[in-house]
């Protein structure tokens, strides 16, 4: 038996907090904004997200595992000849990939169910 404990489940808002995060530590290091019209930068709910465009692809596809998301590949390592959001990081940390993709795969909960 082992003594490891289940993951803790990912909700919305810790999903925000890490997108808000990075874009936050992204701008304290370029010292400006983000360019607009490449695609949005930051989501509100959940939907948003999910129906996002990025650099022309669907952010998180309905069926389609967290990791094959254009989402978590466009922050992980990159798609095709764009490179690793955000540009030029800084970048994501493995863990907060991780709990990205928990989510993703968990259905995007919004928080836990009620009791």
């Amino acid at each position: 038996m082992s003594d490891q404990q289940p993951p803790a489940p990912v909700y919305w808002p810790r999903v925000k907090a890490i997108l808000d995060g990075i874009m936050a530590r992204w701008k304290e290091r370029w010292g400006r904004e983000p360019y607009p019209g490449i695609h949005e930068y930051y989501w509100e709910t959940p939907q948003q997200l999910a129906e996002a465009v990025l650099s022309g692809h669907r952010a998180i596809e309905p069926g389609v595992p967290a990791r094959e998301t254009h989402l978590v590949r466009s922050l992980a390592r990159g798609v095709g000849a764009f490179g690793k959001m955000p540009l030029q990081g800084p970048f994501l940390s493995r863990p907060e990939i991780d709990e990205i993709v928990a989510w993703i795969d968990a259905g995007m909960p919004e928080g836990p169910p009620p009791e």
